[in-house]
């Protein structure tokens, strides 16, 4: 069974649970989401995050509607979409990474990922390429 991880808003909790549901209806483990868990450290939640970013097949940048922003990404999803990019890059891993939208040009990162979507190392999800 492939895994996949799903990164964006903490705020966007409606559009999370709906991927998570359109994959797991597909035969994918979901095995991390954007979600708080109050009874684990925040410290702890964080590195297992990345460290399922590193065992996933299917890193899923859920970059959504977010402030009146279409194709938002904030600063912890860059570090995340960049932490894949980088173990594909330069630990030769094979993760998966789609995108849901184009990002906001309004965007800090705008730039460095449309840089990573023209070097194929991103690409946008279509639906049923799974």
């Amino acid at each position: 069974m492939k895994k996949v991880v799903i990164s964006g808003s903490t705020k966007l909790l409606e559009e999370v649970n709906y991927w998570r549901n359109k994959f797991e209806e597909k035969g994918y483990e979901v095995i991390n989401y954007p979600h708080i868990d109050e009874d684990v450290d925040y410290d702890e939640q964080y590195k297992k995050f990345y460290t399922d970013i590193e065992n996933c097949d299917i890193f899923f940048l859920m970059n959504a509607t977010k402030n009146n922003i279409e194709g938002y990404i904030g600063a912890s999803v860059f570090g995340e979409v960049t932490y894949a990019v980088m173990n594909n890059v330069v630990h030769n891993k094979n993760i998966k990474i789609l995108m849901l939208s184009m990002p906001s040009m309004a965007l800090f990162c705008h730039e460095e990922i449309i840089r990573w979507i023209d070097l194929g190392w991103i690409n946008f999800y279509h639906g049923d390429e799974l």
